[in-house]
C-alpha cells in the first residue's frame, strides 16, 4: 500500500495549526475578565493559524453585533472591520451567522461560490467577494449559564490552505464552546464588579464638608486581593449644630461582606450622632446594634467631633489607632491615646467615659486613617515613623490631595492586602 507522504504531511501540518489554536486561544480565556481583550486575542490568534478571516457577532438586545474581526493580513483589518459592519448591520432572514444563532447548528461550507451567496444581503455579499472568500465555517459561541451568546466565522481566501472539513469543524465548535465560557465568566466578573463599585460609591460619602479656612480631603482603596469594595470606611458631615462628624472604622474582613457591614456601622454611627452628637454614646450605641445583629466579629471604629468655631476636636475611639495631629510647633501628635476596646467586644472592657477634646492651633493638620495605612508591610514601628514623617513634610501638608499625598509617602508598593482609608483635615486659615 503505498503512502502519499505530501498528504500525511499536510494533515499534519493542519492538525498542528489547530492544536496551536487551541492551545493559545485555552490560554487566553483561562485568564481572561476582560472579555473585549479576550474576543479580539482569540480573533488574532485564529488568523495567524487556521484562517485568514475571523468574525466573531455576539447578541446585543435580541440583536446579532459584530463585536471582533481581524484578517491576517493587519493591512486588511479595517477594510474587513468595515465590511463586515455593513454586513452586520442589513442582516437578512437567511443571513448565515442568523440561521447559526437561531439553531444552534454549525455551518460547515467547505467551497465557496457564487451559487451560495445567492440568499445573501447585498452587504453580505460585497464583504465574502471582497475578502475572496474560499472556505467557512460559522459555529455557535454558547455557555452552559447564558445559552447562546452569538457566533465565530472562520474562513479562507487565497491563502492556499487546504478547504475546511468536518474534522476541522470539530476543532472550531470546541473553540466556540471555550469562547462562549470565557465571555459569559467575563461578563459576570465584569457585572459583578460593577456592582461593587457602585455599592462602594453608595457606602462612602458623596462629598465632603466645606468651611471657609478648612480643607477635607480622602482616599479609599480596598485590599490588593479583593474587588472594588472592603470593610474600611471613612465619613464627614455637617451637623445641625454647625459642628462636623468625622467617623473612620475597620470591618473585620475584605470584600462584599466587609462592605456590607461597613455600611450599617457607617450609617449607624451617622444616625446615632444627629440624634445625639455624643461620640461615646455613637460607639455604645453600635456595639449594641452590632451584638444586636450576633455578629461573632469585632470593629475598630473612630467618632470625632470638630468645632469650626472654637477650634476644637472632640473625640473617643473603639479600639481604633489615630488622629494623629500636626501643630504650628513642628510637633506631630497622638492625643487620644486610650484606645478602648472594639465594636462587639465591649463586655471585655470599655471605651472612654467621656470624650477627649484637644485644641486645633491655626495650620494645624489632621490625619484619620485605617490600620491598612500601617500594615501594608507587616511593620506596624516603621509605617507609623512614616506617618509621621509625612506628616511633618511641608509638601504632603499643602498637597492639592494631601490624604492621597500621604498615603503615597507610606505605603511605597502598588499592592497591599488590607483595606485603606485616609482622611485629612487642614487649617488654612482662620
Amino acid at each position: 500500500m503505498s503512502v502519499d507522504i505530501r498528504l500525511l504531511a499536510s494533515r499534519y501540518e493542519r492538525e498542528h495549526r489547530y492544536l496551536e489554536l487551541l492551545v493559545r486561544s485555552g490560554d487566553i480565556l483561562s485568564r481572561a475578565l476582560d472579555w473585549h481583550q479576550t474576543i479580539d486575542a482569540v480573533c488574532e490568534a485564529a488568523v495567524e493559524t487556521v484562517a485568514e478571516i475571523c468574525l466573531l457577532d455576539l447578541f446585543t438586545d435580541d440583536r446579532l453585533c459584530l463585536v471582533a474581526s481581524a484578517h491576517r493580513d493587519a493591512s486588511r483589518a479595517n477594510e474587513l472591520k468595515s465590511a463586515a459592519e455593513a454586513a452586520a448591520d442589513h442582516r437578512g432572514d437567511h443571513d448565515f451567522a442568523t440561521l447559526v444563532a437561531r439553531s444552534g447548528e454549525p455551518l460547515l461550507a467547505p467551497e465557496v461560490n457564487d451559487a451560495f451567496f445567492a440568499s445573501q444581503s447585498s452587504e453580505q455579499k460585497a464583504l465574502m467577494r471582497r475578502m475572496k472568500y474560499k472556505s467557512m465555517m460559522i459555529v455557535p459561541v454558547t455557555s452552559k449559564t447564558q445559552g447562546m451568546l452569538g457566533t465565530l466565522t472562520l474562513a479562507l481566501g487565497e491563502s492556499g490552505q487546504e478547504p475546511y472539513d468536518d474534522n476541522v469543524l470539530r476543532f472550531a465548535q470546541d473553540l466556540g464552546l471555550r469562547c462562549g465560557a470565557a465571555i459569559a465568566k467575563a461578563q459576570l466578573y465584569q457585572q459583578t464588579l460593577n456592582i461593587a463599585t457602585r455599592f462602594q460609591q453608595a457606602a462612602l460619602p458623596s462629598r465632603l464638608p466645606k468651611h471657609r479656612g478648612i480643607s477635607f480631603d480622602a482616599f479609599y482603596e480596598p485590599s490588593s486581593e479583593e474587588l472594588l469594595v472592603g470593610g474600611d470606611w471613612y465619613d464627614a458631615f455637617d451637623l445641625p449644630d454647625g459642628r462636623i462628624a468625622i467617623t473612620v472604622g475597620d470591618v473585620l474582613g475584605h470584600g462584599l461582606d466587609g462592605a456590607v457591614w461597613m455600611s450599617r456601622h457607617r450609617n449607624g454611627l451617622r444616625a446615632a450622632l444627629f440624634a445625639d452628637p455624643d461620640p461615646v454614646r455613637a460607639l455604645y450605641i453600635a456595639d449594641e446594634i452590632m451584638r444586636a445583629d450576633s455578629r461573632d466579629e469585632f470593629t475598630t471604629a473612630l467618632v470625632a467631633l470638630l468645632d469650626p468655631v472654637r477650634h476644637t476636636l472632640t473625640c473617643a475611639t473603639a479600639g481604633h489607632p489615630g488622629p494623629l495631629v500636626w501643630d504650628r510647633s513642628g510637633n506631630v501628635i497622638d492625643p487620644f491615646e486610650e484606645r478602648g476596646v472594639p465594636l462587639g467586644l465591649f463586655e471585655l472592657g470599655k471605651i472612654a467615659k467621656t470624650a477627649e477634646v484637644i485644641a486645633l492651633p491655626p495650620g494645624s493638620f489632621a490625619v484619620f486613617f485605617t490600620d491598612g495605612l500601617l500594615e501594608w508591610n507587616r511593620n506596624i514601628e516603621e509605617s507609623w515613623e512614616r506617618l509621621k514623617r509625612a506628616i511633618m513634610r511641608q509638601d504632603v501638608r499643602e498637597a492639592l490631595h494631601p490624604a492621597t499625598a500621604v498615603l503615597q509617602s507610606v505605603i511605597d508598593r502598588q499592592t497591599h492586602q488590607d483595606d485603606v482609608a485616609v482622611l485629612t483635615i487642614r487649617y488654612d486659615h482662620w
